[in-house]
């Protein structure tokens, strides 16, 4: 009798010469216990069915070759990961697997995730060992290289390839570099893509009253917007507060507000530093970004001060406004009838807005904020195994796997997640918000992925939620922040920070680079 491995390349030979319709490729891969992603991904690959079969489980079995060997010589049989809360829903489906194939168990250490830096900073000093494996935000990975508490993991990934940047399904560009390097070296492995995207209630946009009356209005069809001004006349159209119905849930609220800033920001050409990290955000494109804030709170929930992530999207998910500014996971809520169930089967997603720039080109710029990685603690007692580990939760098979559990928010950010995915994420998703992802992605700018990078954040932050809330002029809230960012990179050192911003502006979309004028540094 045939082994299935010798049955399933004669699929692929047959497939590739022609002998079979992908269709019938497709059920005959998955009756032969091929992971329905998989033979999606090949059957499309043009490395060819039996090439791309090979290299697309590659990296989940390198990983799990690695972790066999790590685990065998391994004398502490527990791999520690520090998680923050709201994340485990992700993890937790392949705890049986380590411990019944590898005798390893996996313990959780949750955190609030503004505390899991902190916690990184801290193990720093005291170098206890306490964690194997640790999940921060991508804004972490220069802090804790810089003081030791992280392995520099690029020798184990030429080593082991994780292909994190195959063109097929690896981590989408630029996330692929601005979400995992620290000045051109891997850091960490990312396990979430959070992007924000901008959702709409599909229903109102196709409801025949409104379309007359918006276009009779405004002189162009009703539709998801293209370019901020659009988007402030759609919640101008729909804002109907007396019946508990807003223009938008878009965040004020301290921690969140700066996002909105830096996304309006860069879509109008504008980045955070020029290239020799002075401030640029207190110019003219800045304050207007504030100034079109201003204009949109008229049209805000009235929680929008005050939302937390989970707060906004319950309050969008019980049909309390009509547009919404989220990430992938604020769309999985929306999506499913027991967190959004006014808005299930009424979501129209699209890419965030574009800008004008003076030359009259539209400039579309997303932003890549937050999103979690792997990193490998060097206190560890098995280093190894805690980047097989990592690998492996990050592979293109085994992600596509774990990213649609309820009871985590990891969200896509691999090519095959969004280009051929698993009719798990399709499920969860939808194929044209999986796509829209995508068209997103690519013209995404990273967060303060910086040495001191949380500081700038939070004085970035705390400047335009003084402006939104009146006790500040636009102008002078940027200066301060401004101030405040000239002081963090002296304290931090120019030069340090100057090379660690270029290797991020040099991994920039090329229409953004070219706005902004990054092309010529």
């Amino acid at each position: 009798m045939q082994s299935k491995e010798t049955q399933i390349k004669k699929v692929l030979q047959k497939f590739e010469k022609g002998g079979m319709d992908r269709r019938s490729f497709l059920k005959k891969m998955t009756a032969l216990g091929v992971t329905a992603m998989v033979a999606n991904a090949v059957s499309l690959s043009p490395l060819g069915a039996t090439k791309a079969f090979a290299a697309i489980q590659g990296s989940e079995e390198r990983a799990w070759e690695l972790a066999k060997k790590a685990a065998a010589k391994a004398e502490k049989k527990t791999l520690t990961l520090l998680i923050p809360t709201g994340s485990i829903g992700n993890m937790t489906p392949y705890v049986d697997k380590w411990k019944n194939e590898l005798g390893i168990d996996l313990e959780f250490i949750e955190e609030p995730d503004e505390v899991v830096h902190t916690k990184g900073m801290q193990e720093a000093v005291a170098k206890t060992g306490r964690y194997d494996v640790m999940m921060p935000t991508a804004m972490s990975y220069p802090d804790w290289i810089d003081s030791g508490v992280i392995y520099d993991l690029t020798d184990w990934t030429e080593e082991h390839q994780p292909d994190i940047f195959n063109e097929e399904w690896g981590v989408v560009f630029p996330a692929s570099h601005h979400a995992q390097l620290y000045n051109g070296r891997v850091a960490g492995l990312l396990n979430d893509g959070d992007q924000i995207t901008l959702l709409c209630r599909k229903d109102y946009l196709e409801n025949p009253d409104k379309v007359k009356a918006f276009e009779d209005e405004y002189g162009y069809p009703l539709a998801v917007p293209n370019t901020w001004k659009e988007y402030y006349n759609l919640a101008k159209f729909m804002h109907d507060p007396d019946n508990g119905f807003y223009g938008s849930l878009e965040y004020r609220s301290p921690y969140y507000v700066k996002w909105m800033f830096m996304q309006r920001l860069v879509s109008k050409g504008r980045l955070y530093f020029d290239q020799d990290v002075n401030p640029t955000f207190n110019s003219d494109e800045g304050v207007a970004a504030l100034e079109d804030m201003l204009a949109m709170n008229e049209f805000l929930h009235p929680d929008a001060f005050s939302f937390t992530w989970s707060s906004n999207y319950n309050a969008f998910g019980r049909g309390e406004g009509f547009m919404n500014i989220v990430w992938p996971s604020g769309f999985k809520y929306s999506k499913a009838p027991s967190t959004g169930p006014a808005t299930t089967g009424k979501i129209a997603a699209t890419v965030m807005p574009a800008d004008t720039l003076p030359n009259g080109d539209l400039l579309y710029a997303g932003l890549f904020c937050w999103g979690y990685g792997y990193a490998v603690s060097k206190y560890s007692a098995n280093p190894e195994l805690s980047y097989a580990y990592a690998q492996w939760m990050t592979s293109p098979t085994i992600s596509a796997d774990a990213i649609p559990y309820l009871g985590g928010y990891s969200d896509p950010y691999r090519i095959n997640h969004m280009l051929a995915p698993t009719q798990r994420l399709i499920d969860t998703y939808s194929p044209e918000y999986l796509q829209t992802l995508y068209d997103n992605m690519v013209n995404t700018v990273p967060d303060f992925c910086l040495p001191g990078g949380f500081e700038y954040q939070d004085a970035l932050d705390k400047q335009v939620h003084a402006c939104m809330t009146g006790a500040k002029k636009p102008k002078e809230a940027l200066d301060d922040a401004a101030k405040s960012f000239e002081r963090i990179t002296r304290r931090i050192g120019r030069d340090k920070v100057k090379e660690s911003w270029l290797a991020l502006a040099k991994n920039l979309a090329e229409p953004i680079k070219k706005a902004s004028g990054a092309d010529q540094w």
